[in-house]
């Protein structure tokens, strides 16, 4: 179910957010799970190229051209609030949570 509107809590965000980054985790790497939305997103949970497939899904499920997201990529600070903030402000789609989740899932 697509529409425009993006309603997701922090909450909700968050376990999109730790989905996405636990699926992209090597094996045998434990992983620590994003715990507050002001939380840096560091090497020890992303690498390079898990920083690109994160991103990659966020344009996929939030329909936000590659070329916005990999400029937004490029910032210092990355927390889940400041991507929650850049979705809002340029998603095309969005989910119910419920959707996304599966989305996350299925991709990943």
């Amino acid at each position: 179910m697509s529409s425009t509107e993006f309603n997701f809590t922090d909450e909700e965000f968050l376990t999109v957010i730790n989905l996405m980054c636990k699926m992209d985790m090597p094996a045998g790497k434990e992983f620590i799970p994003v715990a507050h939305m002001e939380e840096l997103l560091n090497a020890e949970r992303l690498d390079s190229l898990g920083i690109v497939v994160f991103f990659i899904w966020i344009s996929e499920l939030f329909g936000i051209p590659e070329s916005d997201v990999a400029e937004f990529a490029q910032i210092e600070e990355l927390t889940p609030r400041a991507i929650k903030d850049f979705v809002i402000a340029n998603c095309t789609q969005t989910y119910a949570y419920a959707d996304a989740e599966e989305f996350a899932k299925k991709c990943l």
